[in-house]
């Protein structure tokens, strides 16, 4: 059975990816290997799928997320993988960085971690949006994992999909009223996201010149809750897009934190598969406390 590894981007992959840039100049050509991209398709999910196998179980998924300054190559990326009749995702748990030669080759692979360990070597595109090869190797850490989940790798054509950028709508439910006493009341989520943005830097709050394509700015609308109505993304903790895996942070009317997470589910950006939504402190903040939103639809 596969352990699902959650990536911590949105409190540390940004700060990462400004320091790995030397602090952030505004690179003097935005490289077209910047950007989003389904390395081997059909975008990555982070379901659980248990036996019997699904009707078409459809093996490595992987999509990644590029930013590139001057000769540097930073990276992040969302997977999953169908093994020994089971499917689950995934996530780099940290930045990956490499260097981008002369000839447009680069490596690039995240710190050292003891829940996986991930490279991708391939040829950045001469043109914005054109098609490039590769190769990966993935190996994942945990006790009893299955062979083909430790080891596997494969070679690729990477597809360019668009920057996440539209209002997203859905309804859900809280699992939980305030101080946790249980009643499911409905709610209604208008989010507006755009991503790619200037980064700041978490450190110090001061704001650079490095345009991010992993960096994402949105605003949300709740309607039914009764502790907050309205909120934004926040400079820090940022928020992020890692391949296509969305993961926004609201600071809300209310003082607490929504976080709300999911794929992409195809190049489309249509919907994202979002599952529960987290509220941490505020109102209705707290372990018991957290909102079941099923997904949410693009309808501009």
């Amino acid at each position: 059975m596969k352990t699902w590894a959650l990536l911590s981007f949105t409190a540390c992959g940004i700060s990462l990816l400004l320091c790995g840039c030397g602090g952030g100049s505004t690179p003097a050509v935005v490289s077209p290997l910047a950007g989003n991209w389904l390395l081997v398709g059909p975008m990555p999910t982070n379901e659980f799928s248990f036996p019997p196998a699904p009707p078409t179980p459809s093996g490595v998924r992987l999509a990644m997320t590029f930013d590139v300054a001057g000769d540097q190559v930073i990276a992040g990326g969302f997977g999953s993988n169908f093994c020994d009749n089971v499917e689950a995702g995934f996530e780099f748990g940290d930045v990956a960085g490499g260097i981008l030669a002369t000839d447009g080759s680069f490596t690039v692979a995240p710190t050292t971690s003891p829940l996986e360990a991930v490279s991708i070597k391939g040829t950045a595109p001469k043109g914005s949006g054109e098609p490039w090869s590769g190769s990966y190797t993935v190996s994942l850490g945990g006790a009893h994992l299955p062979a083909c989940d430790a080891n596997f790798s494969g070679t690729f054509t990477a597809i360019s999909f668009p920057l996440v950028s539209g209002v997203y709508v859905g309804t859900g439910s809280t699992l939980a009223g305030p101080n946790g006493v249980p009643k499911a009341v409905p709610l209604t989520f208008e989010v507006t996201l755009q991503q790619g943005g200037t980064v700041t830097n978490p450190g110090n709050g001061a704001a650079s010149n490095y345009f991010s394509s992993a960096l994402l700015i949105g605003s949300i609308k709740v309607q039914g809750s009764p502790c907050f109505s309205s909120g934004a993304t926040q400079s820090t903790p940022a928020s992020a897009v890692f391949g296509n895996m969305v993961e926004a942070r609201f600071l809300m009317d209310d003082g607490s934190t929504l976080i709300v997470s999911g794929p992409l589910t195809d190049v489309t950006e249509s919907h994202i598969a979002t599952g529960i939504v987290l509220v941490e402190g505020g109102k209705c903040g707290g372990f018991s406390n957290a909102i079941e939103l099923r997904g949410l639809d693009r309808q501009s």
